[in-house]
């Protein structure tokens, strides 16, 4: 379900400001109120949409708030990075290796679900961010509230999947080698093709 309503944004169905009712979950989905109350929960908690007195209603990112994001994770990363090729351990490394293997193996599915797309690559830096030492959940969340919708469209497009395993991919050839500069500029790649690539998602937008 919660590919459903990722992808009626992208195909222009839903549009940044629009209310998402539960009842017109229910009847497009077949889904059970229960479960679309559920889906629509994580979909804030991704920040794709927000609640408010209307009910939910999906994110409408700004140029401001994307500039402002996409300057707090250049800083983060670049902290993240530094430490991790400092601490970071052969096993830690490894197990950074095996979450691109997973992004890439979603990836490669036929029609690969947006959700699982953005949980997989969220998943590898999580495990960079808390291999650094940094609190990841109320990192992330922050980041969310800002650009939620856009980093969550960053995966959507014809060949975007697997661009986002290539960079992925660069970012942790870079971290095994232990390059920080190396890691830190394939970082402002992916954060860069990512931004261009969510917004381009809402722009397609009939």
């Amino acid at each position: 379900m919660r590919d459903a309503v990722l992808r009626w944004i992208v195909q222009g169905t839903l549009h940044p400001g629009d209310v998402l009712p539960l009842d017109v979950v229910v009847a497009r989905t077949g889904a059970s109120a229960d479960t679309a109350r559920h889906a629509l929960r994580e979909l804030c908690e991704l920040g794709v949409a927000h609640a408010d007195g209307s009910g939910v209603v999906i994110a409408h990112p700004t140029a401001s708030n994307m500039a402002e994001t996409d300057e707090i994770r250049h800083i983060l990363e670049d902290v993240a990075v530094r430490r991790f090729v400092q601490q970071a351990t052969d096993t830690q490394v490894a197990a950074l290796g095996r979450a691109v293997d997973a992004v890439g193996e979603v990836a490669a599915q036929p029609d690969p679900a947006l959700d699982q797309l953005v949980r997989a690559r969220d998943w590898f830096f999580v495990l960079m961010l808390r291999t650094a030492g940094l609190a990841t959940r109320d990192l992330l969340r922050n980041l969310r509230s800002h650009a939620g919708l856009v980093m969550s469209l960053a995966v959507a497009g014809p060949g975007r999947p697997g661009e986002v395993v290539e960079e992925l991919r660069a970012i942790h050839e870079a971290l095994a080698a232990r390059d920080a500069d190396a890691a830190i500029a394939a970082c402002d790649r992916h954060r860069t093709n990512s931004t261009d690539a969510g917004l381009k998602q809402l722009g397609n937008a009939p």
